[in-house]
């Protein structure tokens, strides 16, 4: 079992988000609010559900991205281009200075009873929204409820070509893959049974969601390689 599956089988929700990378240098308890931009990511949902068929949603999964988290992000150096604040201190939205509070149950619930958040978020995501504040939320520099409304607000810097829509199912070259997202896009595959896949996308922007493009080196999870690459359909 390799690094990826064996993070997914101690909590799919996270999406081996207690698996640091090879690269990655997470700055964890680093002041609140001090990042460089944002990665705004997405999961394709059947890559996920194919790795993880019993997860809350994957008996009927549906050709979307849904929404991952918004990850504060340093700008890329030549030891590392991952390299995110984790577990901030001094955090707007704590009542706590000097440890990385967690989610107040009052404000999950605000957010779920949102439609627009849960039409873009997985089923049951009580686990991920815990995680991501905790660990990326804290690092903001916003309220607990602010940090979850701009999944909603910010959710437009996610969009890709029509063209996109033709390839689910299929399989095409990595550099045309590429072709059909903005240029302030990174991507992460997975690899199962010889193919490779595409799970996740994270498009780089400001705090007001326009293209962040500063940064051209950002590589988080495994990297896709240039070989053919597979999107899936429900």
């Amino acid at each position: 079992m390799n690094r990826l599956y064996a993070s997914m089988a101690l909590s799919v929700i996270s999406f081996c988000a207690h698996a640091l990378d090879p690269d990655e240098e997470s700055q964890e308890g680093a002041p609140s609010a001090n990042f460089d931009y944002l990665a705004y990511a997405v999961t394709w949902q059947p890559t996920f559900c194919l790795l993880t068929p019993a997860t809350a949603g994957c008996n009927k999964p549906k050709n979307v991205f849904y929404t991952h988290g918004i990850w504060p992000y340093y700008n890329s150096t030549a030891q590392s281009a991952n390299r995110p604040p984790s577990s901030c201190i001094k955090s707007a939205g704590c009542n706590q200075t000097e440890v990385a509070c967690e989610l107040s149950t009052t404000v999950q619930a605000q957010a779920q009873a949102d439609n627009r958040f849960s039409e873009i978020v997985t089923e049951s995501p009580e686990y991920l929204m815990k995680h991501e504040w905790q660990k990326h939320g804290t690092c903001y520099g916003t309220s607990q409820r602010e940090y979850f409304e701009d999944f909603v607000r910010l959710r437009d810097a996610v969009h890709y070509s029509p063209e996109f829509n033709q390839y689910q199912g299929k399989s095409l070259d990595l550099e045309k893959l590429k072709t059909l997202f903005p240029s302030n896009t990174s991507f992460r595959c997975a690899s199962l049974g010889g193919k490779q896949y595409l799970f996740e996308v994270f498009f780089l922007i400001d705090r007001q969601g326009q293209p962040y493009t500063q940064d051209n080196k950002l590589q988080i999870g495994e990297k896709c390689q240039l070989r053919e690459t597979h999107i899936p359909s429900a």
